[in-house]
């Protein structure tokens, strides 16, 4: 196993419970081999949550004299912290409106709003009426000859004009009637009443401080779907948050439905785990780290949860909720959507802990795992998880660019294939499946489902498409390919046409029109970093002495 990344490596078999613990619980022990001096390593502790200094600024060399000033200015930022993401008041509001008690407040802003709306509709009302009788005037002016020369007309005369009177009459009292339907039906597709007021920006039930802010208008409805209506993280680099879209979830909870689990945990999943059926939903557990989400579920729903280190934010109290969950499990799914940065290694050690306190908890449960990740970190997943294989469905995310449905990938021009991201499961594929309104379909050979680009080869036995195209069979190198690449008899494999080949010290450059020769000079000083010349044209010239 391989645990380098660079010159960085991660020490995963570091007892975590005596390391240093920043605001996100404890830390993660790296080592980095440093430039000049061979040998020289530098052991260091930083946040498990996040990799930018900026997000946590966390950093401490292994050996270094902790001072009782630096102690207890951690503990203070972390004090802040937890108090900054208390959401009792939020909860407690959205309590309220889920059981029907609306703020005053908020129905004096209803009947404000009715009442504009209703004095918009009366003041245009009354400028269509002005038109109409500006309009009747000019007409009575133009007709009044025609008036007179109608009166001094016959009788039968007199009966026609009543009986076009009362046709015209007929027709507008129709109208009228189609008016009150179009308005009753405009009536029935207003949105439904708004039962509480959330702050985007604080990301819980406004207050009267956030007058400025970006609030949303949330209905009983919404209140059990929180993540359709909290704004993804996705611009800030240390959260890049996305929710899967409506056909992944749909998928994923009729595939939970179809094989019978009885319990699920979701780690990072909040679309997915709010889409649960009652019967489902009452026995699952969400756990993420994003707060925001205590403000929708209680302690027996949702806890706040860091992933890479097992640290719960909310102490003793989540770690038994979560003890009692796994001792009540029967059939367990894991469903689990990790940073797709983070590495392969950590998330598996992380999955890890889970399953072993799982089977200290519950000796008789049954586990089941799934994945998303994408198709191209197969090889390093597979590295650190025998138990998991790829299925060809293609998870996608709402509002995402890269990661969103084909035809929108198409349409911006990013991706052709479609989504890159798939899951990996430990439920047999022959028993996994994929939706055929989408395009997938069952291989005769495989009995797998699969998507409908990949092929079955005959020569390998398998369906052996990885990203959406389809793949063709070498024989030289006994395995199939993807479609733009031939087989080099200088690298022994296939590769693109156009590529660099490494034969011993020597480089070869293809061109179309002629194959060069370079030899490969070994690097002396292996670990000196270069010299940077930083802010040269900066710096000015200094005249010579005459």
């Amino acid at each position: 196993m391989n645990d380098n990344f660079g010159n960085l490596k991660l020490h995963l078999d570091s007892d975590i419970s005596t390391h240093p613990r920043c605001k996100h619980g404890p830390t993660l022990l790296f080592s980095r081999h440093m430039g000049g001096t061979q040998g020289v390593v530098k052991n260091f502790y930083v946040c498990a949550a996040y990799r930018n200094r900026k997000d946590c600024d966390f950093y401490q060399e292994v050996g270094d004299k902790v001072t009782q000033a630096r102690l207890f200015r951690l503990s203070e930022a972390s004090k802040r912290f937890l108090a900054n993401n208390d959401f009792g008041d939020s909860y407690k509001a959205v309590s309220d409106a889920r059981e029907g008690k609306v703020d005053s407040d908020l129905e004096e802003d209803e009947e404000m709003e009715e009442n504009v709306d209703t004095i918009a509709d009366l003041a245009e009302d009354d400028l269509a009426s002005e038109e109409e009788n500006d309009a009747e005037d000019k007409e009575s002016d133009v007709n009044g000859s025609e008036e007179v020369e109608a009166k001094e007309s016959d009788v039968n005369g007199s009966e026609e004009v009543e009986a076009k009177e009362s046709d015209v009459n007929g027709s507008e009292e129709v109208e009228a009637k189609e008016s009150d339907l179009n308005g009753s039906e405009v009536v029935e597709a207003k949105k439904p009443p708004t039962v509480l007021k959330f702050c985007q920006d604080c990301g819980r039930a406004s207050t009267p401080l956030c007058l400025i802010h970006d609030i949303t208008k949330l209905s009983r409805e919404d209140l059990d779907k929180p993540a359709r209506i909290l704004k993804a993280k996705s611009k800030e680099s240390k959260e890049a948050q996305y929710f899967f879209s409506a056909s992944t979830k749909e998928f994923l909870v009729d595939t939970i439905d179809s094989q019978g689990f009885t319990h699920v945990l979701c780690i990072g999943c909040p679309s997915v785990y709010e889409c649960l059926p009652d019967t489902i939903s009452s026995n699952s557990l969400l756990l993420d780290l994003d707060p925001r989400f205590l403000s929708f579920y209680n302690s027996k729903q949702f806890l706040w949860y860091n992933f890479f280190n097992g640290h719960f934010f909310n102490g003793e109290n989540s770690s038994t909720i979560f003890r009692d969950f796994l001792i009540s499990c029967d059939k367990l799914l894991i469903l689990l959507d990790p940073p797709f940065g983070a590495k392969t290694e950590l998330i598996s050690h992380s999955l890890d802990r889970i399953i072993d306190q799982l089977e200290m908890f519950s000796i008789s449960a049954k586990l089941s795992t799934m994945w998303v990740f994408p198709y191209y970190m197969e090889r390093q997943l597979r590295q650190h998880r025998k138990d998991l294989v790829m299925s060809d469905y293609r998870v996608t995310y709402s509002d995402h660019i890269q990661f969103g449905a084909k035809e929108d990938a198409v349409k911006s021009g990013v991706r052709k294939l479609g989504s890159p991201v798939r899951l990996f499961t430990s439920i047999p594929l022959s028993v996994l499946q994929l939706p055929a309104s989408e395009g997938y379909q069952l291989c005769a050979e495989c009995r797998v489902w699969v998507a409908q680009e990949n092929r079955h080869c005959d020569q390998c036995g398998e369906c052996t498409s990885k990203d959406g195209r389809t793949y063709v069979h070498c024989d030289e190198c006994k395995r199939c390919v993807k479609p733009t690449y031939t087989h080099c008899k200088l690298c022994q494999r296939c590769k693109l046409p156009e590529h660099k080949c490494v034969e011993g010290g020597v480089v070869v450059v293809k061109d179309k029109e002629n194959i060069k020769k370079v030899v490969v000079e070994e690097k002396k000083f292996v670990g000196k970093r270069k010299s940077r010349k930083r802010n040269r044209h900066k710096r000015e010239k200094i005249p010579k002495k005459c």
